[in-house]
Formats: structure tokens, sequence, C-alpha cells
């Protein structure tokens, strides 16, 4: 897949997506990061040709969207930008109607499912479906984006930095509603994000994008956290490694010692985020700690512990990423790169 500009300024810069191949698996958050430029917001709207390929193909569902239809493609995916974009002089009920009365829904089925979907993303319908958008806050006004996003069920939806306009705290309270619905619906998520934080945080994989969408990694969280593949993803990760990678790991039965005695409901659950069990030495003024699985204590571990385990995740972590994922880009000699959506 590639896209090119016509201009005398984007011609010296280079095509802003350059032959990227890339497969988005059904029902994973993937997620694009990398600084600007580089052309992560490029690749996310062709994928609705809101942005028209200057070649390749892209599939959803098996069909090459650029043979469809645009504006029927577009009724098709769910989309989600950083400013919203509600139409103002429309209630909020109204708001996330729009696409399925576009497609010829009845008003019962689209009252029952504006109904459906405000309680889906923490909105109480009674109380908010006969709001206009002036009278929400960032962070509502985001949700109700979300839900109009997914008012017909769309295969696909896609995020471009659906967060970035909301404040530190809500912004956090946004990923992690956003978490829970996407879990309970199960809908392919393409979101673009210029943090890493968020990009960790919100990802099942994450593909790390330098000048023309090339990827420097594509893997899982962790592994781009623990094992960056290129300096570009090194420096994207940044100072802030170990702190991510102690949200990220996870207590495991190698990192246990022997186990410690403890009273009744102390010590940390086997499976623990390391942060967790960091803040267990650092709130409870002890050498050791007991681990437990349900009732019963497996184990123990120390800040040693704590430290032998960020050495695992960071030395001794499996290659999850495969040849394909780390950064290679498309596959030598193929005559044209394939931009995939999930079937």
């Amino acid at each position: 897949m590639r896209k090119e500009y016509d201009s005398a300024r984007a011609a010296a810069r280079g095509a802003a997506v350059d032959d990227l191949s890339l497969d988005v698996r059904p029902g994973e958050v993937l997620v694009l990061v990398g600084p600007s430029g580089c052309g992560k917001s490029t690749t996310l709207r062709m994928a609705n040709r809101l942005v028209e390929p200057t070649s390749g193909r892209i599939l959803l569902e098996g069909e090459d969207v650029t043979h469809v239809d645009a504006v029927a493609l577009r009724r098709r995916v769910g989309y989600v930008i950083q400013h919203v974009g509600l139409f103002p002089h429309r209630t909020v009920a109204q708001n996330v109607a729009t696409v399925p009365r576009l497609v010829g829904w009845d008003r019962k089925r689209t009252a029952s499912r504006v109904d459906e979907l405000l309680a889906l993303v923490g909105l109480e319908p009674a109380r908010y479906a006969r709001r206009y958008p002036h009278e929400l806050s960032g962070g509502e006004r985001q949700r109700v984006g979300v839900a109009r996003a997914l008012a017909t069920d769309p295969p696909v939806l896609l995020m471009d930095e659906p967060f970035g306009a909301v404040d530190p705290v809500g912004r956090r309270r946004l990923q992690a509603e956003f978490a829970r619905i996407q879990r309970e619906v199960g809908t392919t998520v393409m979101l673009v994000t210029h943090d890493i934080d968020e990009a960790v945080r919100m990802a099942d994989r994450v593909a790390v994008l330098s000048r023309g969408a090339h990827i420097e990694q594509l893997a899982s969280p962790l592994d781009i956290v623990a094992r960056p593949a290129t300096d570009a993803v090194a420096d994207l990760v940044g100072r802030g490694r170990i702190a991510r990678l102690l949200a990220l790991g996870r207590l495991d039965r190698a990192d246990l010692d022997a186990p410690a005695s403890g009273g009744a409901g102390d010590g940390v659950e086997l499976g623990a985020e390391l942060g967790d069990v960091l803040a267990a030495f650092v709130t409870g003024d002890r050498a050791s700690v007991p681990v437990r699985e349900g009732s019963t204590v497996v184990g123990s571990v120390t800040p040693a512990s704590v430290l032998r385990a960020l050495r695992r995740l960071t030395d001794d972590a499996p290659d999850t990423t495969g040849a394909a994922e780390t950064g290679a880009g498309p596959t030598e000699g193929a005559d044209e790169p394939v931009g995939t959506l999930p079937s």
C-alpha cells in the first residue's frame, strides 16, 4: 500500500506511506504509534478512503475497498477522531442515530440501539439522550463519539488520536472504559496515537512507524518495551521503560523464592502486575512478601525478585514477533503490498 502526494514539498519528503504491508487480526486492538509526519494517520484514513491510496489494495472482509462506493464503505466502518465531530444542532440521541438512519433502520430499532449504546459507554439514556453536545464535558462527548461509531456494529473501528483532547485523568478513565467496551463488543480496532504509554496500555499489538510508515517493529506491548528492535523504537520507549515494564510485566512462578509465612489476606497474587508487587514492599516495610495462588501460599518475593523478573522480561523473553513483525517491511519481491482488515 502506497500514498504519494503531488505537491513539490510532498515530493521532496518522499511517499507519505511507502509500500506498507500490514495485517489486522480479527478482534484485536492494533495501535499505530510514531512521530508526527510518519504516515500513521494517512494509513488509517486510507482504510475508509478518506485518503485514496496511490497504489496497492486494502481488503475488508475479503473485499478490496478501493473497488466499492466510498460513502457506503464509510457507513460500514466506524470512525472516531480527536475532536469527536458531533453535530452541534443535534441531540446526543440524534448524533448516535446518524448512521442507522442513513442506512434505513426504522425508528423503533434505531431508538433501541441508541439506548443500548449509551448504556454501553456509561451514559444513562434517560439523562443524556436529549442533551446537546455543548452541554457535555469533553469526556462525555468522546463517549458519544464512540457510541456513534459503533451504531451499526461495524466490523472495524478506526480511531485517530481519540482521547488527545481530554485531560490526563479523564483520558485514563476513557482508555479503561474503551478497553472494557472493546472486550465486550469484540470489534477490531486500528488506533493512531503519538503517545507510547497509550499505545502499550491499550494495544494487543503495537506497530511503531517511522517516516513513510516504515514498520520499525510490530509486536506485543511487552515486547516493544522490553525488547526494542531498533534505535527508533528504543528512543520512543525512552526513559520510562522500567515504569512501563512494571505495569506490563506479571509475576511468574520462575520469579518466586521459597514460601514465606503470612497472615490471612496477606501477600500478593501469582500473576500480579510487577508494579503492585513492588508497592507491597513500599507500603508494607518488609523484606519478603508471600505469594498466593488462591488461598495457597506458593512462594515469596523480595525486591530482588522484582529485579530478576525485570531481567527476565528484557533478557530472556521469547521472541514472539517473527520475521514479519520486526520491522523488515514487505516481503522482498512482492508485486503488490496488501493492507488487510479482518474477514
